[in-house]
């Protein structure tokens, strides 16, 4: 009887924590976490893993909002196997939202892509216009981190273009607050390098996404997006030189940030706080604020937003520069750089998990040569003549026969994990052209030069082929719709910028059309039609673009 009673007990405590610890009822984050964490042990001790993923999936969140980023990075790996069932994919999908944002802010870029990438596989499954938004945004939020602005605000504008209207209101604030963010970076990224135009479009842009979320927040509760809304929209008019009500909105996010326990964005804020100080012509001021959240985030160790702290620094090298103090400052000054290296070498790192970089194809070689040279004569010429006969002879890409084979041993398996899968179908517009005019030897130098910018983009695990003609295939295991879109529409671009006059003659342009479809169904020749009508949409539409096949 006692023990019933303890396990009754025990059940009523649990329920209790996840009451406490719900971020839809509007708990302070320190609190909350505490409550998350012994709902944890509760349901571990009582057996009820849905409940322990549930709880794990709420500290994270509650953890982030306090800025603790090392602490999500700890906790989302334990949290995420628990979040499997049908029932718990929406909590599944801000989990994975959390950790992106984390991994972002701890320059751990490497998860993040990860995280984004899974965020967007579940979305392609099936997913409402909310779902879509919450997966461009974490997408976006990486490009941004990652240095590119403008391909974030794309990804971003286009999700909101698709999915605003049909999205729910959450998820629409929670994009548009985050294209007002990005387009803020964008701004700075430019500041010293972009003609005034360019500036003016960019913050023209974030401060209409700004205010369409602002407009927004009337009807939704959400203290954490106030404050960055509020902040997002402070920084914006301190850009465009509207002191007054930019220090209103800021002292408000700030004081929002600091009643509701939101230390991650009271940092921030504090950050934008100390560019308007400098605006307005007090940087004792912004100095000493500068200093002091450079020493309050410097105790959070490898956890603070590295973003925030790099921000800080420079608001303290400009605050010391402007007062004389050339010695202080150069030390900010360095510091800024340092982490500008860091975060580059960090960058590359991350990137280089998705294309092959050149180093990493010489290496290949390298093995492949020792490979070879170790292997006795017999062995070495079948394998010679087996690639051979998958090879296409001039471009030394594989054949129809090397993508059937491959295709063969990859799409089962993908098929059977249930794991994501693109197919891009590459044609050069107005081939045909080029032997007509220049000659079939600058067609066949075309084609060389296509097959070799194509290998310089790919993956390790990508099949590339040669399909015939002026036609090439990509195949792009584990990536979802909107990754690989992405990854196509950045090909597409390269392909455009090439300098094929050097290849051709003076002053001779060069695009591409490609068609994209997506698993399932994980067939080749289905996928191949897909893909191929999507072509066609491109050429027809104009060529020099990329269709996306629809599904049904």
């Amino acid at each position: 009887m006692n023990a019933f009673h303890d396990v009754r007990q025990t059940q009523a405590r649990l329920q209790s924590c996840l009451a406490a610890a719900d971020p839809a009822t509007g708990g302070l984050p320190a609190p909350a976490a505490e409550r998350a964490r012994e709902a944890i042990l509760l349901a571990g001790a009582l057996d009820r893993p849905d409940d322990q993923g549930r709880a794990g999936a709420w500290l994270c969140t509650h953890l982030f909002r306090l800025g603790r980023f090392g602490g999500v990075l700890r906790e989302a790996p334990a949290a995420l196997p628990l979040l499997a069932g049908a029932a718990l994919q929406a909590e599944r999908r801000e989990l994975l939202r959390v950790l992106t944002l984390s991994a972002c802010e701890a320059a751990r870029f490497d998860t993040a892509i990860e995280a984004a990438q899974e965020l967007v596989r579940l979305t392609s499954a099936g997913s409402d216009g909310g779902a879509s938004l919450n997966a461009a945004f974490a997408l976006a939020v990486c490009l941004e981190r990652m240095g590119d602005s403008w391909q974030a605000v794309r990804v971003l504008g286009q999700a909101l273009d698709s999915h605003g209207d049909a999205a729910a209101e959450h998820p629409r604030l929670v994009a548009l607050n985050a294209l007002c963010a990005i387009s803020l970076g964008e701004f700075q990224r430019l500041r010293d390098a972009a003609p005034a135009a360019e500036l003016h479009e960019a913050l023209a842009r974030a401060r209409d996404a700004g205010e369409r979320a602002r407009a927004q927040l009337a009807r939704l509760h959400d203290p954490a997006y106030e404050v960055a809304i509020l902040g997002n929209l402070g920084e914006v008019l301190l850009f465009q030189g509207e002191l007054d009500e930019a220090e209103r909105l800021l002292d408000a996010a700030h004081a929002i940030a600091r009643q509701r326990g939101l230390q991650a964005y009271a940092w921030r804020v504090r950050v934008s706080v100390g560019e308007w100080q400098l605006a307005a012509g007090r940087p004792a001021e912004a100095l000493g604020g500068a200093e002091a959240l450079i020493a309050e985030m410097g105790g959070a160790g490898e956890s603070a937003p590295q973003q925030t702290l790099m921000r800080a620094h420079h608001v303290a090298y400009l605050a010391c520069r402007a007062l004389g103090r050339f010695e202080p400052a150069l030390a900010h000054f360095e510091v800024v750089e340092r982490m500008e290296r860091r975060r580059a070498t960090v960058q590359l790192r991350a990137q280089s998990q998705l294309f092959v970089t050149r180093s990493e194809a010489q290496r290949a070689q390298w093995q492949a040569e020792q490979a070879r040279q170790d292997a006795e004569r017999q062995r070495e010429r079948a394998a010679a003549f087996a690639a051979s006969a998958e090879s296409d002879p001039l471009t030394g890409l594989g054949n129809r026969r090397h993508l059937d084979r491959r295709c063969a041993e990859l799409l089962p398996r993908l098929g059977a994990e249930g794991r994501s899968l693109a197919l891009a179908l590459i044609d050069i517009d107005r081939f045909k052209q080029i032997n007509d005019r220049h000659g079939h030897a600058a067609g066949d130098r075309v084609l060389v030069a296509m097959a070799q910018l194509l290998r310089e983009n790919m993956r390790e695990t990508d099949v590339l082929a040669r399909h015939g003609g002026e036609e090439f295939v990509i195949v792009l295991p584990g990536m979802g719709s909107l990754l690989a879109a992405e990854v196509c529409e950045r090909l597409r671009e390269r392909i455009a910028r090439h300098a094929w006059a050097e290849i051709v003659a003076p002053g001779f342009t060069l695009t591409a059309s490609i068609g994209l479809a997506s698993a399932p169904p994980y067939e080749l020749p289905a996928l191949m039609q897909l893909a191929d009508q999507a072509l066609y949409r491109a050429k027809r539409a104009g060529r020099n673009r990329l269709c996306v096949a629809a599904r049904d």
